[in-house]
């Protein structure tokens, strides 16, 4: 396994797109969505992606790249057409340790965008390590199709029984255990058909009539 997956935080964070087409405008939406604040370099934008400097969710500079575009960044992408502006884009943040992706270019990345699969707070990454773009894009739509709603749904509950137990203190082997039989008690199965009389039946009986659906905050 030559790259190490890795989930990153960009809250809040700075981050570099380099060029303005179609596939920078997928890029910084990805960015967005996970919170980062956008620059975009390029001297002509997408409709979209002029919109989106219209709402102000991002910072244009509408120019070619210059040395020194990377300053302060804690991530970039070089997404343009011309490999020489990209190369380029590559040698600064490799000079300065940030961490970067040349679009369809592993050879010139620190990093590579795995395929995802999104459902709201659950995400499967799918990476074929830069070898098959087309393979990594089969997978997330076979999976887009096989992961329907109910594993959100599951995932919230998880999240609103780990919110509630975690402070009761009972420690971290004690925790895993709980949830492991969470897991192992095909609860996705009655969320799935909406058995959810059954479902508080099951989480009173591992964890205690204080876990209800209704107690835990979740109206289905």
């Amino acid at each position: 396994m030559r790259y190490f997956p890795v989930f990153l935080d960009l809250q809040d964070k700075s981050c570099v797109v380099v060029g303005g087409g179609r596939v920078a405008e997928r890029k910084v939406q990805s960015l967005l969505d996970a919170g980062a604040r956008v620059r975009v370099i390029s001297p002509k934008l997408t409709g979209a992606l002029a919109r989106l400097k219209s709402r102000e969710k991002i910072v244009h500079y509408p120019r070619a790249y210059r040395p020194k575009d990377l300053r302060e960044a804690f991530l970039t992408i070089a997404a343009t057409d011309d490999r020489a502006v990209n190369e380029l884009v590559f040698q600064e943040a490799t000079r300065n340790c940030i961490p970067v992706n040349v679009v369809d270019d592993p050879g010139h990345s620190s990093f590579i965008v795995p395929s995802l699969v999104k459902k709201r707070d659950l995400v499967v990454a799918i990476s074929t390590s830069g070898k098959s773009p087309a393979l990594a894009r089969m997978l997330r739509q076979k999976l887009e199709k096989e992961i329907g709603p109910e594993y959100d749904r599951f995932l919230r509950l998880l999240g609103a029984v780990r919110k509630k137990l975690i402070p009761q203190g009972l420690g971290q082997r004690r925790n895993q255990k709980i949830f492991r039989k969470l897991v192992k008690e095909d609860l996705l199965s009655l969320i799935k058909g909406k058995n959810f009389r059954e479902l508080n039946h099951r989480l009173a009986k591992i964890l205690g009539p204080e876990f209800s659906l209704k107690e835990l905050g979740l109206k289905w």
